[in-house]
């Protein structure tokens, strides 16, 4: 139950102000009408529960409609960006764009970025965080945006604001990152420290970062291996940006590493 609560707190951010209100709303009710069932004369009561069961069903439809993107054009979006086609990906979300939620926008913007389209990345993602700034997901996409622009400081402050909202902790990873591109080694080292490592290219590069801050052994070159494909194409992908540019220096310095 306190699951299903803290997930549709979550989703809520990112509906559409009407059906927002209109949930909020349904649950005052229902909760006065709650109150009022086990107050009243039992004569009542049937004709309270009655309103109960509306009340119930009214909010149900206002949630299916809250999360109508996730059986549309999201759902197919994050099928094909799972599976690489980001081109398709691009095309499918465009098309819907006008009408699009915070986190079809988001996945949008994160697609962009995949293409190394980072200025239209920004463009959206920023619209994503208008449209639901109280929710980690498009401002996690948009810190990492610019941290693939080599905007480092700006990209500490939206990452961390994601964590604020309870961003997931493998978020810390890119914190660290960002940190240790602004050469600011202690905020690195305690980022870099709690974040989880599950993914061989975080796994990767966190190691290959405290490695370089002096607190670590360097990557074993399976984890080289496993995770360095992902960095050498980051690197080509941004390798018109500053951030492009550090990551090529530290792919060279990885593969030296895994040999």
């Amino acid at each position: 139950m306190i699951w299903l609560v803290t997930r549709l707190r979550r989703d809520m951010a990112l509906w559409d102000r009407p059906t927002r209100i209109a949930v909020a709303l349904g649950a005052v009710l229902l909760i006065a009408a709650l109150i009022l069932l086990i107050a009243a004369p039992s004569e009542m009561r049937r004709i309270i529960l009655v309103g109960v069961v509306a009340l119930l069903i009214v909010i149900e439809i206002s949630v299916l409609w809250g999360n109508r993107s996730m059986v549309s054009a999201f759902t197919r979006g994050q099928r094909l960006y799972l599976e690489g086609d980001f081109t398709a990906v691009r095309d499918l979300l465009e098309s819907v764009h006008a009408k699009a939620d915070a986190r079809a926008l988001t996945l949008l913007g994160n697609t962009y970025r995949q293409l190394g389209q980072l200025s239209e990345s920004e463009s959206v993602l920023s619209e994503a965080v208008d449209k639901a700034p109280n929710h980690y997901f498009p401002l996690y996409g948009f810190g990492r945006t610019l941290l693939s622009e080599g905007r480092y400081a700006e990209a500490v402050v939206a990452i961390r604001s994601a964590l604020d909202l309870n961003a997931p902790p493998v978020v810390r990873a890119d914190l660290g990152e960002a940190y240790y591109r602004l050469r600011l080694p202690d905020e690195a080292l305690a980022a870099l420290q709690a974040a989880p490592t599950d993914e061989p290219h975080r796994a990767l590069m966190v190691g290959f970062l405290l490695y370089q801050l002096g607190a670590a052994e360097p990557p074993a070159p399976e984890v080289v291996r496993a995770g360095l494909p992902y960095w050498e194409a980051a690197a080509e992908r941004f390798r018109h940006t500053p951030y492009g540019l550090a990551l090529s220096r530290d792919v060279r310095a990885m593969l030296n590493q895994g040999t």
